[in-house]
């Protein structure tokens, strides 16, 4: 056989011979080969069932337990890896309708006897786009699915389930292990849709059978009802396409009859603000559902870009005796207002203690424009491994002293994101010594400055920098000079740095890049005036042996270069004997063909991500200048 050759030619000349070798030595009627040499083709068809059952049913109990918990972390990792960036379809569906093995119909009796008692999926109302349960392995696979109406469904249409539901709807084995296997169902995602049914989660915790709980809850998806019924596929122009000539006049060209008419414009109203998929009503009753399992909650996270909601949230939890098993607690409220030194509405300015400050195995907690009762909260923010704080206006952030506690309380911080917020009050020195990662965020300058010099960080590798509307050229001196307690600078014991933002004059620029000799990974939005920083990365030492600037990096990420450009990086730092290992850029910039075929041969991983808000509207800024200039 050659390559050349079809997988229909190999299949017909392979049939053909084995037919041949049938007649000739077993003497068989050519009906006869043909049969036999068609069985011994479909022996091995993973699309048929064996005959003498399925053997992945010959595993242990405990083993096909142990597949199907890959399977939902395989499942979670793929569909929520980027929900900070895409937030469709990434939380528990509470669409699908849930009832008891009593009030279901006889096919499932039938398929689920000897069962437990547990609740399930029932077929599909009338009406619905969604499929009845997939049949067993051991079904008839000719047999055609037939929605309630008696008319066939289509395969496509099937929903898309939890990995954990659609394993325990294959057959009644596999049912009774999934639902036996009750660590598949201790993670809650709340939030699709917002079509809210209770049954459905309840039916989870029961599930899960007191195990510690991963609970999410997703308030910030805005829900169209105009958009319910819209037909999407194959979408026709208009007839009619208008040009808005922005003098007050609309023409239109009819493309069917080839006329022009005008009309006066409209001017375009405001799109009205579309009500969250979560109705305050719905996070009620969800938190009414949750709240008796709070013993058992391991992650709480509440995502709302309406203060009220978290309100309604944070006077809830400040009901809860304790919280003994939570070991992260985040809160996010990415609702927008104006920069004042007042927390507003003042009415649900009050602070709250949750948990009545018992938290005893907390490690990891996040407050977006979130605030608590700081001082009282000392008693369960202790032996932290993790804090953010973001976006808090002056008067309900902590006060030095009761942050200091909290970093003197947890010696074993790791991780400090500090985003438009912070201490507040007269700074004195902080020890943080195990503290390796930093991330500051739309800080003045005049109140990062002292507040970075009060910090002590011996162990510090990874900065994060996302600076701007000021001049930092300050801020940067400040960080080249020796840091609080040490005899060399921050800068220099980096081996991560993310620059998303730091205006500063050409000078500081280069003092700062000189103090990083230890630096392996860089990560810099060049849309903007940071493109300075990629540029220097290009230097050469002056006597022409080596790069003058960061001389062991080994893997960049960058938005706002072309391919042409890294080609000229990754040439020069190859040349001069410190090559990069790895290069990301963003999908958004023009990498050509030619340009992605020769980095991808000169270096060992060549990718492209997706930018974030922030970096996105860097890029937009900075396209929109370059067409004024233009």
């Amino acid at each position: 056989m050659t390559g050349d050759l079809s997988f229909e030619t190999m299949l017909s000349e392979d049939l053909r011979q084995r037919v041949a070798r049938h007649i000739q030595d077993l003497g068989l009627s050519p009906e006869a080969a043909m049969e036999r040499a068609q069985a011994e083709l479909l022996a091995n068809n993973p699309f048929i069932p064996p005959k003498h059952g399925c053997p992945v049913n010959d595993l242990p109990p405990e083993l096909l337990a142990h597949v199907f918990k890959l399977g939902c972390e395989m499942y979670e990792e793929e569909r929520y890896e980027d929900e900070d960036d895409d937030h469709s379809d990434d939380d528990l569906d509470l669409e699908d309708d849930w009832e008891t093995d009593d009030e279901e119909g006889e096919a499932d009796e039938e398929l689920d006897t000897g069962a437990d008692t547990d609740v399930h999926m029932r077929s599909p109302k009338k009406g619905s786009t969604s499929l009845p349960p997939l049949r067993p392995l051991d079904a008839d696979p000719s047999a055609v699915p037939e929605s309630e109406d008696g008319s066939e469904s289509e395969l496509e249409e099937e929903p898309d389930l939890a990995f954990q539901v659609l394993v325990s709807h294959v057959c009644r084995h596999w049912r009774q292990i999934a639902l036996g296997s009750h660590t598949l169902w201790t993670t809650l995602r709340f939030g699709f849709e917002g079509h809210l049914n209770v049954e459905k989660a309840q039916a989870w915790l029961e599930r899960a059978n007191g195990l510690p709980l991963d609970i999410y809850i997703d308030c910030t998806r805005a829900h169209d009802p105009t958009q319910d019924d819209e037909k999407l596929d194959d979408p026709q122009p208009p007839a009619v396409q208008p040009l808005d000539l922005g003098i007050g006049i609309i023409v239109s060209f009819d493309h069917a009859t080839g006329t022009i008419t005008t009309e006066p414009s409209v001017p375009v109203q405001e799109e009205e603000e579309l009500e969250p998929c979560i109705s305050l009503e719905d996070l009620i009753t969800i938190m009414d559902l949750l709240i008796p399992h709070v013993q058992e909650w391991r992650i709480f996270e509440v995502t709302v870009n309406i203060y009220k909601y978290v309100y309604e949230v944070l006077s809830r939890l400040a009901q809860c005796p304790s919280a003994p098993l939570l070991e992260e607690f985040g809160l996010y409220n990415y609702e927008e207002s104006e920069e004042t030194e007042t927390f507003e509405p003042a009415e649900l300015a009050t602070a709250f203690l949750p948990f009545h400050g018992i938290a005893p195995k907390l490690t990891i907690t996040a407050f977006w424009g979130v605030h608590v009762a700081w001082d009282e909260s000392l008693s369960f923010l202790k032996g932290l491994r993790d804090i953010e704080l973001a976006y808090h206006v002056r008067d309900v952030r902590p006060s030095f002293e009761t942050f200091r506690a909290i970093i003197d309380n947890s010696p074993e911080l790791e991780v400090l994101t500090l985003c438009f917020s912070g201490p507040t009050g007269d700074l004195e020195v902080i020890q943080m010594p195990s503290l390796r990662t930093l991330v500051l965020c739309y800080l003045e300058l005049e109140y990062l400055q002292p507040l970075v010099r009060s910090f002590v960080l011996p162990a510090l590798e990874d900065l994060t920098l996302e600076l701007q509307d000021e001049d930092y050229t300050e801020f940067v001196k400040q960080l080249v000079g020796p840091a609080q307690g040490q005899t060399r600078s921050l800068l220099a014991g980096l081996t991560t740095l993310k620059l998303a933002g730091l205006p500063c004059d050409d000078n500081s620029s280069d003092l700062f890049m000189a103090q990083l000799e230890n630096l392996k990974k860089l990560d810099v939005n060049s849309a903007g005036e940071e493109i300075r920083f990629f540029e220097m990365l290009q230097k050469l030492q002056p006597s022409g042996k080596g790069v003058l600037y960061c001389p062991k990096l080994n893997s960049l990420r960058v938005a706002g270069i072309e391919g042409k450009e890294l080609r000229r990086l990754v040439s020069i730092r190859k040349t001069a004997g410190m090559p990069l290992s790895t290069v990301s850029v963003g999908n958004r910039d023009f990498v050509s063909p030619k340009d992605e075929k020769w980095l991808r041969a000169n270096l060992d991983t060549f990718d492209f991500f997706e930018p974030s808000d922030s970096e996105e509207e860097m890029v937009e800024v900075d396209d929109d200048e370059m067409d004024m200039d233009d």
